[in-house]
């Protein structure tokens, strides 16, 4: 009991050591080799915290192989910009002069709901009022307001995504297929197929972006 107290103590005080080398961050701000170094400690730490029989050098030397290995990369990254590059990515753009960028999003495996959920929980409640929109390198989305957005009410609703009326949108709205279709029709757009996005604020205001070379 004694000795699994200071295996304990030992690779926790180790662990502190590494976070205080590696800088303060939070997960959602961390890189992927940062993310990746998380994960291993964690399960590495684990084993002899675990099973006693597991000799403490068993986390110590791999511990201290990967906090290396992490200074050495980060210190490249800096250094490089190939490096950072291959190792961290780059930002993506994903609205760009207020235009949803398809090809970026279908790149970086982003669905239209995650955009606009991105969007909401960076105050913007449409797509319309967005100049520019990045996917940083760390997985957060940094949104640049136009300068006179147009006017929302409420929220934009996604009614239609891909060419496919969304049910929970419409509920929300108290209409239903039929509606996105005519209202798709009245806005100029007779095939829903051909629409990437049509969204519908609290006041019924339309606004359709359709999908690239259609």
């Amino acid at each position: 009991m004694i000795a699994i107290f200071i295996r304990t103590v030992i690779i926790y005080l180790l662990l502190i050591c590494i976070m205080r080398f590696t800088g303060k961050r939070q997960i959602g701000e961390l890189q992927i080799s940062e993310l990746i170094t998380a994960f291993l400690l964690s399960n590495i730490a684990s084993q002899p915290l675990t099973n006693a029989n597991v000799p403490l050098l068993y986390a110590i030397v791999p511990i201290t192989v990967i906090l290396c290995l992490e200074i050495i990369f980060s210190f490249w990254t800096i250094k490089s910009a190939a490096a950072k590059s291959l190792l961290e990515g780059k930002p993506s753009i994903v609205i760009k002069n207020g235009v949803i960028d398809q090809r970026e999003m279908a790149k970086i495996r982003m669905s239209v709901d995650d955009l606009i959920c991105q969007l909401r929980l960076c105050d913007a409640a449409s797509p319309e009022v967005v100049d520019y929109a990045i996917f940083e390198e760390n997985g957060q989305l940094s949104v640049f307001q136009k300068e006179n957005p147009p006017k929302i009410t409420g929220v934009a609703h996604p009614v239609i995504i891909d060419g496919k009326c969304i049910k929970y949108a419409l509920d929300e709205l108290g209409k239903d297929e039929k509606w996105a279709k005519d209202a798709a029709k009245a806005n100029g757009e007779k095939n829903i197929n051909n629409i990437f996005l049509m969204t519908a604020d609290d006041a019924l205001k339309i606004c359709i972006t359709k999908k690239e070379n259609t």
